[in-house]
């Protein structure tokens, strides 16, 4: 005889659903720190707790052991008088926000712009500052503080977005040249020039000390300062025409090996060891030459620079929206990908200035040549005329 045996009858559970909140910390953290940054911002809706957890700590030293840590954009804008700092907000894949997409999509005869810069609070900061990087920490430097240059450090937690007092330096700058190396920030240059203050100063990020570095001589105290980096342990600065070296292992100041220095001058950025820049080019046409904007990378087999192909549009929307009137632009390498800023014009208001931001993926192709593909071209900010792109700094958090 079969018999058939009914299932057991299955109980529900009518008590409310496990909470994510009711979990340890510790783990909260673990499973926060696996996402993108760029979800924190909603996350931070969610409830109290959490934005105490996404503004910790413990939740980027995690996100560090991990490995999981992101490369972000903070992009500085001043006037005559103060600055202000800002993060790009874009999706985990490069792409414009969805809320941005459908937004302009419903609305093309009257296109409202969403502004894709976000605000870093209370960062109202003296304009003329210097600025660098040490690890996820930004630091300014100096500025102008009642039209006076300032001695004064601050430094900008791009974990948490927490502002702190540094020791401040031995002289008061503005405009002074900054440069990570080896942990410590070299500032030279934006004094008043006197013989008897320090032209350069060190900062040990470890022992948060200032000291002075060695007088370098009234020819390199006048010399402007276009560009600033590293070679094999020296510290080369200058312009086309001056070039100059502080050897941080001898600690003496030196003329500048110009071949070297030369292509240093000209580029904006590196991905995976390749130079990128946005330069000019000389093209003849008519009996004779004219100046012509590029994206260009540098070939080191040929040890010439060579112009990337596929950025047409993107160079001719540069040079109608502003790029023709000589605003500043920059270029930065971030997350593998090339940013790339300028400031524009707005039509029919004068008293606004709109700033441009493009994305682009760089291919490499057979043949040799470098390919840029455009993943989204756009405004990115809408400031007073009076505001100028000052900086565009890439952080790790």
């Amino acid at each position: 005889m079969n018999l058939q045996v009914e299932p057991p009858e299955m109980k529900i559970n009518n008590s409310s659903p496990p909470s994510f909140s009711l979990l340890p910390d510790e783990i909260v953290v673990n499973c926060l720190a696996r996402i993108s940054r760029s979800y924190y911002p909603t996350l931070s809706g969610v409830s109290k707790s959490f934005r105490s957890i996404l503004s910790s700590t413990e939740l980027y030293a995690a996100r560090s052991h991990l490995g999981n840590t992101e490369q972000c954009l903070y992009v500085g804008l001043r006037d005559l008088e103060s600055s202000q700092w800002f993060t790009l907000s874009v999706n985990p894949n490069g792409t414009l926000p969805d809320s941005i997409v459908k937004t302009r999509r419903k609305k093309k005869k009257k296109k409202t712009t969403e502004q894709l810069l976000v605000p870093i609070t209370s960062s109202n900061l003296p304009s003329r500052s210097g600025s660098t990087v040490v690890g996820s920490e930004l630091y300014i430097i100096g500025g102008l503080v009642d039209k006076g240059p300032s001695s004064a450090v601050r430094v900008l937690n791009c974990g948490s977005h927490t502002w702190r007092d540094a020791p401040s330096m031995n002289v008061a700058r503005r405009n002074a040249s900054t440069y990570v190396y080896n942990g410590k920030i070299y500032v030279m240059g934006g004094c008043q020039g006197l013989e008897d203050e320090s032209w350069a100063e060190v900062f040990d990020t470890k022992t948060q000390v200032w000291e002075r570095l060695p007088d370098p001589g009234s020819e390199i105290r006048k010399c402007f300062i276009y560009k600033i980096a590293e070679i094999q342990g020296k510290i080369n600065f200058g312009n086309y025409e001056e070039m100059y070296a502080y050897d941080t292992k001898l600690c003496k100041w030196e003329s500048c090996v110009r071949d070297k220095f030369a292509t240093v001058l000209r580029l904006d950025c590196i991905i995976e060891n390749v130079s990128y820049s946005f330069g000019s080019n000389y093209r003849f046409g008519f009996g004779d030459f004219f100046l012509h904007r590029a994206f260009q990378w540098f070939d080191e087999k040929e040890g010439s620079w060579r112009k990337m192909k596929g950025l047409k549009s993107l160079v001719r929307k540069y040079l109608t929206n502003g790029g023709s009137s000589g605003n500043t632009f920059k270029l930065v390498s971030c997350g593998g990908k090339l940013i790339f800023l300028w400031e524009g014009y707005m039509e029919f208001n004068l008293n606004n200035r709109k700033i441009w931001g493009a994305v682009i993926v760089v291919e490499k192709r057979d043949g040799g040549d470098v390919w840029g593909n455009v993943e989204w071209v756009d405004v990115v900010h809408t400031v007073p005329i009076s505001c100028y792109l000052s900086e565009c700094l890439v952080v790790s958090v």
